[in-house]
């Protein structure tokens, strides 16, 4: 497979996957010679399409080269973390942490995930100049391969390589980085998915255009103002945000409203108010409310401010009284107890008096003990509105202190990560249950300990996928002296911290506090190259896959790409005296040994009445011989001659 891949990678062209999807649903658009016919396209589209020259678009050095690099499959191997992978709390779990480029990784995961994720929440490298960002993919093209495969001239090809090999942290160099990743992500989307991807002043600009670009302008969903910091910078403007980018696959595929979590607490609010009132009235309707109020506070989230009832239902207090921004209505409210006047806002009041007098009158306005306190405005449960706010408020040294309580024995074990409460705020409005999320600049792996926490809130099952880079700590840094030696260590670790912390705290829970561990790596060069050389009618060459990596992780890589994802189960099939590994439609073939008596016994298995039907058998072709391969292919077709008819194809591997 990786010979395949391999030699399927040199013709590779910056426009490969666009012309891959024109051919799928536009194949009267190309010609017998394999060239795409835009006349012929327009045509096709006459009737339907309004075709229109737009001058405006998004332009920068390695564009092309960012297309080529997306198309490009990888060759790295998924190696499983076999002893994590087999522990209690792991063994069964569905969610998934990569180490590893997260180029590599979404590549990997199109394989069995592709139009599936419902969610992705990404914070990658802002571009600030010292957030360490420098462009790092490896990829190895001459200036004259460049030239030839992304029609640039020889000065263009030596500039975009120059940015490569030394590193940039240009504008131009992180438009190359994110494009071929936001094309990939949009790919593992489902047709409702949506992307939150937090930025900075830095990128915001050029993230919007290059989100265009990538998804399509009309799927522009909106973006979140995190007001997030006070910064006592004396000079120009201070900053006191960050921005969160949200765009969707199919705009028309959405729910045409999005309700948090808080919109089913409202309902079981309104629904409270009204059983109780049918049950009790007068001070037994307020003690019962206020010891039910004390039970369930720490779960209402927002609405723990409701702590009210009377014959209309379960309320609060709402200070909208106050005119903001202007000067508002002058005029006394009289305290029904002490008789003088309350205190006015500073704004005056935003209704007039007559208005004001009628909500007295209904009973909608609600006063202090005395007339030091502002008079508040009586808002219902059922008159709650929760929204996904284009402006969320938070402190962003929350994130901080939340990793503090977790490494108590550090004082910042990673910087800057963002807080569970942003994660959570975003992901309660899209409705991800028993779906994956997707996160793959894990970082701290804040995204994981939210996921953990809010279904621990709501027993849901939404699960994650995390990809972070290796990247190595420098030996200064306090994580470094603490033992840990690459960012992805500290990941894994704050998740396996945060599911005690959530355990301990809840014992009956049973959700999902594991995760299986796979790191990608690269297969050496001088085996690609052999790979590529290698004729099967000759000898079999050393450092193969299997010698260099072993069977689990050959499983693992080819389960993913065969459909399957990260968490399937393999098991083993005895045929005779050979060990096979099936795994849903698939029998692999691995090892070395295959007799005559092992390809009989596959025949009769096939031949039994059980439900037992591979449709799929997969040879490792360096250890199988000519002689057990043409065995293979010459028994196994007749199976699809007698009673069970079973149709195999023959897939062999390199």
């Amino acid at each position: 497979m990786l010979k395949d891949i391999s030699e399927n990678n040199q013709n590779v062209k910056a426009n490969t996957n666009k012309l891959a999807a024109l051919r799928k649903h536009f194949a009267g658009c190309f010609t017998s010679d394999g060239a795409f016919d835009l006349e012929r396209f327009k045509e096709m589209l006459r009737d339907e399409v309004d075709v229109k020259s737009e001058g405006y678009s998004l332009n920068f050095l390695g564009k092309d080269y960012a297309n080529l690099i997306a198309s490009v499959d990888t060759t790295t191997v998924v190696v499983p973390d076999v002893e994590h992978n087999s522990k209690p709390e792991n063994k069964d779990s569905e969610n998934v942490y990569i180490s590893g480029d997260n180029l590599d990784a979404l590549k990997h995961l199109l394989k069995s995930y592709a139009g599936q994720v419902k969610c992705i929440y990404i914070d990658p490298p802002y571009n600030t100049g010292t957030d360490g960002f420098v462009y790092n993919d490896r990829f190895c093209f001459t200036s004259e391969q460049l030239q030839k495969r992304l029609s640039v001239d020889e000065e263009e090809a030596k500039r975009i390589l120059d940015m490569t090999s030394r590193g940039s942290s240009t504008h131009s160099a992180w438009l190359m980085f994110m494009s071929p990743r936001l094309q990939l992500a949009r790919q593992l989307l489902s047709k409702d998915g949506v992307i939150f991807i937090s930025i900075d002043d830095n990128e915001q600009a050029n993230l919007k255009l290059l989100c265009d670009y990538v998804f399509g302008e009309e799927n522009f969903v909106g973006e979140i103002i995190w007001n997030n910091a006070t910064d006592n910078n004396p000079t120009n403007i201070t900053t006191e945000h960050e921005y969160i980018l949200c765009y969707t696959k199919h705009k028309d595929a959405l729910e045409s409203v999005w309700k948090s979590k808080l919109s089913a607490i409202k309902d079981l609010l309104v629904e409270k108010g009204k059983e109780l009132n049918e049950q009790y009235e007068g001070e037994a309707l307020q003690q019962v409310w206020k010891q039910w109020f004390k039970e369930n506070k720490s779960q209402l989230g927002k609405l723990d401010r409701y702590k009210y009832i009377d014959k209309g239902g379960i309320y609060t207090g709402s200070q909208s009284v106050h005119n903001p921004g202007k000067e508002g209505y002058r005029y006394d409210i009289i305290h029904p107890i002490t008789k003088k006047p309350c205190v006015q806002p500073l704004m005056g009041y935003r209704f007039p008096k007559t208005s004001m007098q009628e909500m007295i009158d209904e009973g909608r306005i609600l006063f202090g003990k005395d007339e030091t306190k502002l008079v508040e405005i009586k808002l219902y449960a059922h008159e709650y509105q929760d929204k996904l706010s284009s402006v969320y408020v938070s402190d962003s040294r929350t994130g901080a202190n939340e990793l503090r309580d977790l490494f108590p024995e550090h004082k910042q074990i990673f910087k800057n990560p963002k807080s569970t409460d942003l994660i959570e705020h975003i992901l309660s409005y899209i409705d991800v249950d028993d779906k994956y999320i997707v996160d793959f600049f894990g970082g701290s792996s804040t995204t994981a300990q939210a996921i953990m926490q809010m279904n621990k809130l709501d027993e849901k099952k939404r699960k994650y996928i995390l990809v972070q880079l290796s990247e190595e700590i420098a030996e200064d840094k306090e994580a470094y002296k603490a033992g840990y030696r690459t960012i992805d260590q500290i990941g894994q670790e704050r998740i396996k911290r945060a599911a005690a912390k959530i355990k301990a705290e809840n014992p009956l829970f049973a959700g999902d506090l594991g995760f299986k561990h796979y790191t990608l790596k690269e297969v050496p060069e001088n085996v690609l190259d052999k790979m590529e050389e290698f004729k099967p009618e000759e000898a079999t060459f050393g450092g193969n896959m299997l010698e260099l990596f072993g069977c689990e992780t050959v499983l693992a890589t080819w389960k993913v790409r065969d459909g399957y994802g990260l968490t399937s189960e393999v098991e083993e099939v005895q045929l005779a005296d050979y060990t096979a590994y099936q795994c849903g439609d698939h029998l692999y073939l691995l090892d070395e040994g295959l007799s005559d008596d092992a390809i009989t016994a596959m025949v009769d298995k096939y031949g039994e009445p059980t439900p037992w039907n591979p449709h799929h058998v997969v040879l490792f072709g360096y250890n199988m011989n000519f002689g057990v391969q043409d065995a293979l292919k010459t028994n196994l077709p007749l199976l699809n001659e007698g009673e069970k008819q079973v149709k195999i194809n023959i897939d062999v591997r390199y």
